[in-house]
């Protein structure tokens, strides 16, 4: 009996925790600055979630806010930003104005920074169990990418990377021989660059700038990877390492 009542007594408590969970996410609404904040709070379980730069533009950390904008924070309980955006600073008045939440996160796809991202979202939303399970489906889908690496004789493969796309390098175990970008390269780099002998070239679709060495490094395969959720119809933090792992795969 003292068993039976032990047991009663913790499934209480696990049901107290679960209408808690699911009382803090109903009419929990969401705003998130970009596509790429918008998969972050995917993963991290958020239902609700309205995004303020459209995700077919090539470079949505430059959208700025317009007046129709502000009116979709009306009734917004978070905000999810990188800090970094053109909107953040009218991003962050207008939220102050109407004490809405702010949480800034860390957006690349390292592992470390996915987690750490995606398990704070859930913290405020009270979803961590299904945080935790977008992270172990990251984690395996990454190591799955490093054993095709390996198996195709490329893990540690020395490359040149666009800063953008060089967590993710790492993350996968490349071998960075020098990093460009975001700004234009300048001749002097071309010139050092050019110097290392690499497999890769990997550049970043929203702000390409590795034209240069395409020319002045024949040999190596050029790829040119995405960030931001939208091309090639993608929508979740998986959908963006799917369509990058493919063309890495298919890079000439």
């Amino acid at each position: 009996m003292k068993t039976r009542a032990v047991l009663i007594g913790f499934l209480c408590v696990l049901s107290t925790v679960t209408v808690s969970a699911q009382a803090r996410q109903k009419g929990f609404l969401v705003v998130a600055t970009n596509s790429w904040t918008a998969a972050f709070a995917a993963a991290a379980g958020a239902k609700d979630v309205v995004t303020l730069a459209p995700a077919d533009l090539r470079h949505p950390a430059e959208y700025e806010m317009k007046p129709s904008d502000v009116a979709l924070l009306k009734g917004a309980n978070l905000i999810i930003t990188t800090g970094f955006e053109v909107m953040a600073k009218r991003l962050a008045e207008a939220a102050g104005s109407r004490k809405i939440r702010v949480l800034r996160i860390d957006a690349d796809y390292s592992l470390e920074t996915m987690r750490t991202s995606i398990l704070a979202i859930a913290d405020i939303l009270g979803t961590q169990d299904q945080a935790r399970a977008s992270i172990a489906d990251l984690e395996t889908f990454l190591s799955s990418w490093k054993q095709e690496l390996r198996d195709d004789g490329l893990h540690g493969a020395p490359i040149v990377v666009h800063v953008f796309q060089q967590p993710l390098m790492a993350e996968l175990g490349f071998t960075i021989k020098g990093v460009f970008g975001p700004a234009p390269l300048e001749a002097a780099q071309i010139t050092k660059l050019s110097g290392e002998k690499v497999t890769y070239i990997v550049d970043n679709w929203h702000n390409e700038v590795a034209a240069p060495l395409k020319e002045t490094m024949p040999d190596a395969r050029y790829a040119s990877l995405i960030n931001f959720p939208g091309p090639d119809d993608t929508k979740t933090l998986m959908d963006v390492l799917s369509d990058d792992r493919h063309i890495l795969s298919t890079a000439k």
